[in-house]
């Protein structure tokens, strides 16, 4: 309500709003998004793979990721971006093979496939962890999804690089026509 204030919203083509973490996805918070004109939604997996998601600490599970999924489509959000990270510690080319697979049966409006980035400040580059080999498996991760999401329909939309990325890879914004 506070943007529609202080903003003309009158043009806009999408309204997106990054729901977050699964867990955190309410019936309340989407109703209240779709009342204020929001036309995207952002609900973030990062991955599929259980093991991967307590290794980075996160604290929702897969199950939590598909609840949340599909309150936002019975709340009438339809159109849903997943965030999906290439790289992530403890992941391999099989485990996000199969979570982009199980993201496509679902059949979002568009996915963005980030690839890890190295923060300064993160665990990997101050311990100097030797035992990451996440460099090569973003690599093969990223072409894996540059070759699968064209097949499912999608298209790239947008390129990004960000410093400090595994194996110097892109984030790419990929969306199915129209």
């Amino acid at each position: 309500r506070t943007l529609a204030q202080h903003f003309d919203l009158s043009r806009l083509c999408e309204y997106t709003v990054e729901a977050g973490r699964p867990d955190t996805v309410t019936a309340e918070k989407l109703a209240v998004l779709a009342e204020n004109g929001v036309t995207r939604v952002s609900i973030n997996p990062q991955t599929m793979e259980e093991a991967v998601l307590e290794a980075i600490g996160r604290r929702h599970t897969a199950a939590q990721f598909y609840e949340a999924y599909d309150l936002a489509r019975r709340c009438g959000m339809d159109h849903i971006n997943t965030d999906l990270i290439a790289g992530l510690p403890g992941d391999n080319y099989e485990g996000f093979r199969a979570t982009v697979e199980g993201i496509l049966a679902l059949d979002p409006e568009s996915v963005t496939v980030h690839t890890l980035s190295m923060k300064r400040a993160s665990n990997l580059v101050i311990q100097r962890r030797a035992d990451y080999g996440g460099a090569g498996e973003a690599a093969r991760m990223v072409a894996f999804s540059a070759e699968r999401l064209p097949e499912a329909g999608y298209r790239p939309y947008y390129l990004y690089r960000q410093s400090r990325t595994a194996g110097n890879q892109e984030n790419v914004g990929w969306a199915k026509p129209g």
